[in-house]
């Protein structure tokens, strides 16, 4: 029997390697697999203990999207604690995050100790693109005003930047609790500054309704209905908010509903409407077929609808929101 030779690294230049090691490092966001199941950023992670080349090359790949969840904030801040000792040291394993993170997603974290906000304060709101899931808003809240805290004692802070680059908001999950944080001066400059707001429907609360109501044709085929907890957000507080988007699962004609309860793969829809649509007035609970905006409903006339070309796992218990975003919602 002919053997087949094995690929081997040894002829090839050193930029070459570097090069596929970089493009395999990429996290597989768009994998079928879920990722409880097959974790993202394993080969990335895998990659990293090579050598230090390709440490150098894979790392910043794998921070570009940083998912974070109920068991993993401890460890992000373990290893900006790490950075942060390299640093003083010199040390060649050093880099500096901020300058490779660009969207950060938090779930459901446990618990973070204040000793840990200096650490994760200046990663979280470095970036141009957060998600947070409401239950972590607190931790959100408290990192806002630890930043806006030991910003420079001598800056007006009605006339300087503010200690945050986050432009685009991502809003999951259920709400449980008031805006909290427009109670402080630090979180009404921090909503003051957000220009996007893209919302993600709960599972059981909006996205399961929205199925329901197309498939029994309480609303119309091309309707969609808004969350709940937009009808009362402070959206007086987003003084520079330009659009606002919604995420919905695309309900295909003759949707079979069994097939839904157990789980199918679905594409998503992404609706994005101007803020003027919703502030200065009473906030519309529906987008309708119609051919004007009226009161109470916002035409699809005045929303760009974009579908997705991938699909991803949606069923009435589990939905995999997280990976819509992660794929660049």
């Amino acid at each position: 029997m002919e053997t087949i030779s094995r690929a081997s690294f040894d002829n090839l230049p050193t930029e070459l390697i570097l090069l596929i090691a970089k493009y395999a490092a990429e996290p597989t966001f768009a994998q079928p697999e879920q990722y409880v199941t097959k974790n993202p950023y394993s080969t990335a992670r895998a990659l990293c203990l090579v050598c230090r080349a390709v440490r150098r090359v894979a790392l910043p790949e794998m921070l570009h999207t940083v998912l974070l969840g109920f068991h993993n904030v401890r460890s992000f801040a373990h290893a900006l604690r790490m950075q942060a000792e390299y640093a003083q040291t010199n040390s060649v394993l050093c880099l500096a995050y901020t300058r490779y993170i660009r969207n950060i997603w938090i779930g459901h974290p446990k618990s973070v100790p204040e000793s840990d906000l200096h650490l994760l304060a200046p990663v979280l709101l470095s970036v141009p693109s957060l998600a947070i899931d409401f239950s972590s808003m607190d931790l959100l809240t408290r990192c806002v005003e630890h930043a806006w805290t030991h910003m420079d004692k001598n800056i007006d802070h009605q006339r300087s930047s503010p200690p945050w680059r986050t432009k685009t908001l991502t809003l999951s999950g259920m709400v449980i609790a008031p805006w909290r944080i427009t109670g402080r001066p630090s979180g009404s400059a921090f909503l003051a500054s957000v220009v996007h707001i893209i919302v993600l429907p709960h599972t059981q609360i909006d996205s399961n309704l929205h199925v329901i109501r197309r498939v029994t044709g309480v609303i119309g085929s091309q309707d969609y209905a808004l969350p709940r907890w937009m009808r009362h957000a402070p959206w007086a507080s987003f003084n520079r908010l330009e659009s606002i988007s919604l995420a919905f699962p695309r309900i295909e004609p003759r949707l079979n509903v069994y097939a839904f309860i157990k789980g199918m793969n679905l594409q998503t829809e992404l609706l994005t409407f101007p803020t003027s649509l919703v502030k200065g007035r009473r906030v519309p609970l529906e987008i309708k077929e119609s051919a004007e905006t009226g009161d109470g409903h916002i035409s699809l006339n005045d929303v760009r609808l974009v579908v997705s070309d991938s699909r991803v796992h949606f069923s009435v218990f589990h939905q995999e929101w997280k990976k819509v975003w992660a794929c660049g919602l």
